[in-house]
């Protein structure tokens, strides 16, 4: 499986915001540049969160982005379906179009949809807390 850079971009803008803590925000700029996103991008992957109910947007001079609800509480899943990627292994499984032998493949109905549906278990049991305490073992190694 391989994401699409816009959901890695995601991830990491929401990571980035989870890090500083409940209640607090920062602009998209100053997310984009501790995540390394290109700006333009995250400006358009930041309304998506906001619309996907994953950030919340605030205006004026001490406005910014923040968590919508507490890092424990959004999964990796969630940000997937934020920008509208499937976590998937096949295109066929979320594509009608992709092969005619869908409705009789055995690597189909054997194979991908039970991989899918365990990586969209998986994905939905990391959370951004958890990222954010793998985050600080690993900047521990680093001293």
């Amino acid at each position: 499986m391989s994401i699409q850079w816009r959901t890695d971009y995601a991830i990491r803008l929401m990571y980035e915001t989870a890090r500083l803590g409940p209640g607090r925000r920062a602009t998209v700029q100053l997310l984009a540049r501790a995540g390394d996103v290109p700006y333009d991008f995250a400006r358009q992957i930041a309304n998506d969160l906001v619309h996907g109910g994953l950030l919340l947007s605030r205006r004026g001079p001490h406005g910014g982005m923040e968590l919508a609800r507490p890092a424990e509480e959004i999964t990796i899943l969630d940000i997937f379906e934020a920008v509208s990627e499937p976590p998937t292994m096949s295109l066929c499984t979320h594509a009608d179009h992709v092969c005619t032998r869908k409705p009789v493949c055995p690597i189909h109905h054997g194979v991908w949809i039970e991989l899918d549906e365990s990586i969209r278990d998986e994905l939905a049991t990391k959370t951004l807390a958890d990222a954010i305490a793998r985050g600080e073992e690993l900047a521990g190694k680093e001293s």
